[in-house]
């Protein structure tokens, strides 16, 4: 199965859970035969690190709004090759870019973490974008995937 994983940073891992879990799935599935993307916002010295192709697409630097456009740009890249079979997205933030695979007949599943708006380190349009990311969250992918049994309550 061809996977593409959309919405971290990129790897190797160097910032952040997301970015752990990219890695971590993204090379125990080459492990198992798979073939594998991960979108990158930061260009890899190589086309493939531990087997895993590293797909850098440039992101528009922006303290808040860097995620949401290379998502949105690693989407268009994703849904133009037309060249996998499945995609996982990182971030509930990401939600609103997941009919656009699903559309082009790739299912999606979408790795939330906590309930990212009752974080203090946003501010009151970013607590609103994943209050609005929480309920698209609920339909727009085709499945969701969460790391602690309350999460999963909360959205099943």
């Amino acid at each position: 199965m061809r996977i593409a994983i959309v919405g971290t940073r990129g790897i190797p891992a160097c910032y952040g859970g997301f970015e752990t879990f990219a890695e971590e799935l993204s090379v125990r599935l080459v492990e198992r035969g798979h073939e594998v993307t991960v979108y990158a916002r930061a260009p890899y010295p190589e086309p493939f690190y531990r087997g895993v192709q590293i797909r850098y697409v440039a992101p528009v630097r922006h303290k808040y709004f860097e995620t949401l456009a290379h998502t949105f740009a690693s989407t268009l890249d994703l849904v133009w090759r037309r060249s996998h079979d499945a995609a996982i997205y990182c971030n509930g933030a990401n939600a609103i870019f997941t009919p656009l695979p699903r559309m082009a007949g790739i299912p999606v599943a979408l790795n939330v973490d906590g309930l990212e708006r009752k974080r203090k380190k946003w501010n009151a349009l970013g607590r609103a974008w994943y209050l609005v990311s929480e309920i698209l969250s609920t339909f727009c992918p085709s499945a969701i995937v969460t790391d602690a049994e309350e999460i999963r309550r909360y959205y099943h």
